[in-house]
């Protein structure tokens, strides 16, 4: 299919926002070699094929339909493995615009204790009250392993994968990003910590409060990656 049709099907700001995104995600250290970014839009969504992200330039970008069947393709690249995730997630939360689907050190190493994580820093608030744990093992293949994936995370903003790192969920590109910054950040604290003395979780109250500055954080946030990861954007 011919790669310049990707205009067509998704606005010019979002494929901005996206290519950041990426730029972020490996300068940052949320991706190596695996992993992959997704958004929302008309027909569907737009996703890295199987490709490193700091790798993957626009014209590589796939295009799926609601059901995961290839709408757009180029230069021959193919969709990750993991797609059914994307599909089954975006098909369970209308709430969801982009997924960020990251291996980021810190996040894994929570995850080897196989339980949810209750963020205590302010930044980490963004991921909301808990992130779940999902205890299969296998990468999510599957329309089967999606939904089972899916239901656990519920109406979470995160879900950590037995052994294979975080998906991360957001209202848009810029959201997911940054959510997943801080939840590796929340991560690295709270194991450097020992985990959070229950005098410093936050009551439902708290973060009710807190949430009143997200917005403006999570804008200052992406004005400081995105400057930095620019040297390193994909062309």
């Amino acid at each position: 299919m011919d790669p310049s049709d990707l205009a067509s099907l998704a606005p010019a700001a979002l494929l901005d926002d996206f290519m950041v995104g990426l730029a972020i995600m490996d300068t940052r250290g949320l991706t190596e070699g695996f992993g992959h970014l997704s958004s929302r839009v008309e027909r569907g969504f737009v996703i890295t094929p199987a490709l490193a992200p700091g790798l993957a330039t626009r014209e590589d970008l796939l295009v799926m339909d609601p059901g995961g069947r290839l709408i757009r393709g180029a230069h021959g690249r193919t969709p990750a493995l993991e797609t059914p995730l994307h599909t089954r997630l975006y098909a369970r939360r209308p709430d969801v615009g982009a997924l960020c689907r990251t291996h980021s050190p810190w996040a894994v190493a929570w995850g080897l204790r196989a339980e949810p994580l209750r963020p205590a820093h302010g930044f980490g608030l963004m991921l909301g009250e808990s992130v779940p744990y999902h205890g299969r093992g296998d990468l999510v293949a599957t329309a089967e392993a999606g939904d089972a994936a899916a239901a656990d995370m519920g109406g979470a903003r995160a879900l950590f994968l037995k052994g294979n790192g975080l998906v991360v969920a957001g209202a848009n590109v810029r959201e997911a990003v940054v959510r997943a910054l801080y939840l590796e950040e929340a991560c690295r604290l709270a194991l450097c910590s020992g985990g959070p003395s229950p005098a410093a979780l936050f009551s439902a109250a708290e973060r009710e409060a807190r949430s009143r500055w997200h917005d403006a954080e999570l804008a200052r946030a992406w004005a400081y990656y995105s400057a930095r990861a620019s040297s390193r954007l994909p062309k």
